[in-house]
């Protein structure tokens, strides 16, 4: 292996000289690039390509400092630095600041779910980062300078360019340093941190290159590493501005699924908070996991199990036996008590598993849709237990049985097993959908996957019809629990909505399909190591294994998915009808807020609202309703699709026809996760 030693070089030992003066606009120059090159890091370069190609961090971090009045720049006998200077009492504060942010990150980053190489590179080639000095120690360090800078009798332009400079990591170190108790920035942060940017960028042009090599490859050969020297990466100013912006506004407004009363909400919040069009950098998505256990509760308001439960209550329980709400006081007998007990276990050991949902949706957008086709079997041998336990609360509680359809035999509610299904079908549906986001499929594929959607969706409506059936069937119950009746239903009937809505794109796309794939309008490769039933179980693959929804074969699944012996008419109908349906579905989800329970907001964040702050701009509920928006206008395209479809039959001149579908990100496609083809005579 390349030890990366460069036989012969004169200028190896050669070390830069921390003694010279430097000017102001060199130290701008150099903040800059420092701040330029920790957002490399922060986008998942390893340290040794960003931020340790710096000689000055260099000589701050090693050797290890025991003190942090031993990180200076004069550490050597024989250097005599100027006692007063802009490099030591300005650009170290400066340099210290930054190792104790990227200090932070990383604790909350490797604290947290992350994949190493794939997201985030931990190695810090033994050089601890400040890691035993208090943020506060650091942060008096930045005080400091600024109060040296206001004394100084520098030009204003420049004085003010470096007291910007320190002024924004001085924040940004305190935003960090909350973060990591779990404390909420105050709401007037976000606007001061983002002007602070604003203010960088525009004195950009102050700085002056250093004359010396203040950034060098040879400090990798120093560096505790088993891997040859890589190449320096530097990231351009107008990317780095962008994306530092971007983590603040991030990183501040995460704190606003604190606020979220309900477990059903903080779903929801997470699934849009991430699927935001630029991903939040990894420590925000960090962040977020760690408000899933703060202050020893979710959010830091409950425990494990009574989220768990608090969850059960909305969705299938709202009158049930479950502990801890037990508020009529009734004694439980020997055997209630055995099975509330059971419950309690059942919860306890999966419990981590329902909160790992959250924290899936937490992950790289790949990694979510990976995590999400592993969890499955996980969640059926769940659902397999959950049945088991439902079994034992039929007897203990004396549970009615009654029919279900309406007519036909009797059967019991499950309702654990219910709550543990409908969490599984939308995973799997989940999984679909991605496939799509992430151009799994290919155009030729479109027309079985999205049947398969419909054929999840359909099922996931009988499964939220079945348990609103048992819950509405309950009579004679007190006010307080009728209401909490009356409030499950509400949240099922929001969910039936959005499954609605979907279900009904979903089958109008895969009609529009099956009428290009019978006219040959779609390109359909051949390659002769593949075949219809090795790319079947591929799809399948992570639901083939499943016990409920039943695996479907591929005869099966081709015989109901080409419509046969359904007439191009007809099923263009049939089509043009369904997108009617999405199309109002949608207008309906959309008049309902993102959150089915008041949120909790506390005083400071109710006055900045009534200032329109940046960091109490709803983040999910614009996603939200930017992610419904977008799924209208896809059926929009899919009704100019059915129209011109329906024409050319009329003529007969489908041959002519040309089909185009806008790949993933393209500006053209309207939703992400809904290819829609757009047809053209």
């Amino acid at each position: 292996m390349d030890s990366g030693s460069v036989a012969f070089d004169p200028d190896t030992e050669v070390e830069f000289d921390f003694t010279a003066t430097i000017s102001p606009e060199e130290t701008i120059w150099l903040m800059d690039e420092l701040l330029c090159r920790e957002v490399a890091w922060q986008m998942g370069y390893p340290l040794s390509q960003t931020l340790f190609t710096s000689v000055h961090l260099e000589r701050l971090l090693w050797p290890e400092p025991k003190r942090l009045s031993d990180s200076k720049f004069g550490r050597s006998a024989s250097a005599i630095v100027h006692k007063s200077s802009l490099l030591e009492d300005v650009l170290r504060p400066f340099c210290l600041g930054l190792v104790k942010c990227c200090d932070f990150v990383l604790s909350m980053i490797t604290s947290q779910h992350y994949y190493e190489e794939e997201d985030f590179a931990t190695q810090i080639f033994n050089r601890p980062l400040l890691h035993v000095f208090p943020a506060n120690d650091i942060l008096a360090e930045l005080r400091s300078a600024q109060v040296w800078l206001t004394q100084s009798d520098l030009p204003t332009h420049l004085k003010e360019a470096l007291m910007t400079r320190i002024d924004v990591r001085h924040d940004f170190l305190k935003l960090l340093q909350r973060c990591a108790i779990g404390e909420r920035p105050k709401p007037k942060h976000l606007d001061e941190c983002i002007a602070l940017l604003d203010r960088i960028e525009a004195t950009t042009s102050n700085g002056r290159p250093v004359t010396s090599e203040a950034f060098t490859l040879k400090i990798q050969r120093r560096l505790a590493s088993s891997v040859p020297p890589r190449p320096m990466v530097v990231i351009e100013r107008d990317k780095a501005f962008p994306f530092l912006r971007q983590l603040f506004i991030d990183t501040i407004t995460a704190f606003q699924v604190v606020d979220v009363s309900f477990s059903g909400d903080l779903l929801v919040a997470y699934q849009h908070f991430m699927a935001q069009a630029k991903q939040p950098a990894v420590y925000v998505r960090a962040l977020l996991q760690s408000f899933l256990f703060v202050n020893n509760g979710v959010l830091g308001k409950s425990s494990i199990k009574d989220f768990v439960y608090q969850d059960m209550r909305m969705l299938v329980l709202p009158t049930g036996p479950l502990p801890h709400d037990n508020k009529t006081g009734e004694i439980f007998t020997d055997q209630q008590f055995q099975v509330s007990t059971q419950l309690d276990l059942f919860v306890d050991r999966y419990g981590e598993s329902f909160l790992n949902l959250f924290r899936t949706f937490c992950l790289n957008r790949c990694r979510v849709r990976r995590t999400m086709c592993h969890a499955a079997m996980d969640w059926d041998q769940i659902q397999a237990e959950a049945e088991d336990l439902d079994g034992l609360i039929q007897s203990a509680f004396n549970e009615r049985a009654i029919p279900y359809p309406e007519g036909e035999d009797i059967t019991f509610s499950y309702s654990i097993s219910s709550w543990v299904y409908h969490y599984k079908l939308m995973q799997l549906r989940t999984i679909v959908e991605m496939g799509f986001e992430l151009s799994i499929y290919a155009p030729h594929e479109f027309c079985d996957m999205y049947w398969y959607l419909t054929f999840l969706c359909s099922t996931h409506l009988s499964h939220l019809e079945r348990i609103s059936h048992f819950i509405s069937s309950r009579p004679g119950l007190p006010g307080s629990q009728q209401e909490a009746v009356q409030k499950t239903l509400h949240c099922l009937y929001r969910q039936y909505t959005w499954l609605k809505a979907t279900e009904a794109l979903a089958k109008a796309l895969h009609r529009v399909f099956v009428v290009l794939h019978r006219h040959k309008l779609l390109s359909r490769p051949t390659p002769t190591y593949a075949s219809d039933r090795l790319r079947y179980e591929l799809r399948m693959r992570p639901f083939l294994h499943l016990s409920l929804p039943e695996p479907i074969s591929l005869e099966a699944a081709q015989r109901v998915s080409s419509l046969e012996g359904i007439s191009d008419g007809v099923i263009l109908d049939q089509a043009s009808q369904l997108n009617q349906m999405a199309r109002k579905a949608w207008e309906e989800v959309l008049r309902e807020p993102w959150n089915t329970q008041p949120l909790s907001e506390d005083k400071s964040q109710s006055r900045a609202r009534n200032n329109d702050s940046l960091s109490t701009e709803s983040v999910v509920e614009r996603e939200r309703t930017k992610d419904v928006r977008n799924m209208m206008k896809s059926c929009i395209g899919t009704g100019i699709a059915i129209s011109t479809l329906s024409k050319a039959l009329e003529k007969k001149e489908m041959t002519g026809i040309k089909v185009e579908i806008s790949p993933a990100g393209d500006r053209d496609r309207w939703h992400i996760a809904w290819p829609v083809p757009k047809i053209r005579n």
